[in-house]
């Protein structure tokens, strides 16, 4: 891990995190639309792994009281940029939020669509105020982004990055593909956190089961992964939802309420 100093509040929530051994790593990636309250309590016993959530934007009005919003800064276009510093501040100094993410899928042209000269440009001018105040993210490639996530931490050597967000897309049976290329991150990263803010697998409802009955572990077991989220609670994904929620389908219950380590679901 690599930190930096931190306000004494942000400090606190970190070290209230570190105290439970294992901590929860799951999160949400969730549209405001799309309803994710019942993602906490317990099933049969077993406590949510859920603790954090994001929606693509740096401000929401479905904050849970059981989890860390984390706001992002999507792209520069400035109808992101012109609200970024006063959400930013305002989760951070009254939200609990200790983290922030930058710049969706800069190396595809239909996301954030940056060279990685300029998401350096935008990351100093943007994202390094927050230095000392919160956990900074470099922008999140998905598993064609290799290249340019290399580049973009070179351009940006002197930044204060703390963690590397990562997004994973392939068939259910490619769930060796899926650990090469988290670990290929933990290795570029120079000890940095990674977290996997969106990963699916294609495939039926059982092969994203059968998939995530071997991720899981994997994810909570690998101390370079801090957090992540499947993807399955945004506007063109609700496989965590039953008939679009609230209620929990299935994979939701499984995603959710697996014991630490474990991907076989609650028993």
């Amino acid at each position: 891990m690599v930190f930096s100093s931190k306000k004494l509040s942000v400090a606190a929530s970190l070290f209230t995190l570190a105290l439970a051994d294992p901590w929860p790593k799951r999160g949400l990636a969730a549209n405001d639309d799309v309803p994710i309250s019942q993602f906490s309590g317990s099933w049969n016993g077993h406590g949510s792994q859920v603790n954090w959530q994001y929606n693509w934007d740096s401000t929401t009005n479905q904050k849970q009281s059981w989890a860390e919003f984390i706001p992002m800064l999507w792209g520069t276009q400035s109808y992101h940029t012109t609200q970024w510093f006063d959400n930013a501040w305002y989760w951070i100094n009254n939200g609990g939020s200790g983290h922030l993410l930058a710049f969706n899928e800069p190396e595809q042209g239909g996301q954030a669509n940056l060279s990685p000269g300029d998401a350096a440009n935008a990351w100093r001018q943007y994202m390094e105020p927050f230095y000392g105040h919160a956990q900074l993210g470099a922008p999140a490639v998905s598993n064609d982004g290799y290249n340019w996530i290399s580049q973009f931490l070179q351009a940006c050597s002197g930044c204060h990055i703390d963690f590397i967000p990562i997004h994973w897309y392939n068939d259910w049976t490619l769930e060796n593909d899926f650990e090469n290329w988290v670990n290929s991150i933990c290795s570029l990263g120079g000890g940095r956190q990674v977290w996997i803010t969106e990963f699916q697998a294609g495939g039926t409802i059982d092969q994203q089961s059968t998939f995530l009955r071997s991720a899981i572990p994997f994810l909570d077991n690998n101390p370079c992964v801090y957090r992540y989220s499947y993807f399955g609670t945004a506007d063109n994904s609700k496989v965590l939802l039953q008939n679009g929620g609230p209620a929990l389908s299935p994979l939701g219950v499984q995603y959710t309420f697996s014991p630490y380590g474990s991907g076989n679901g609650p028993n």
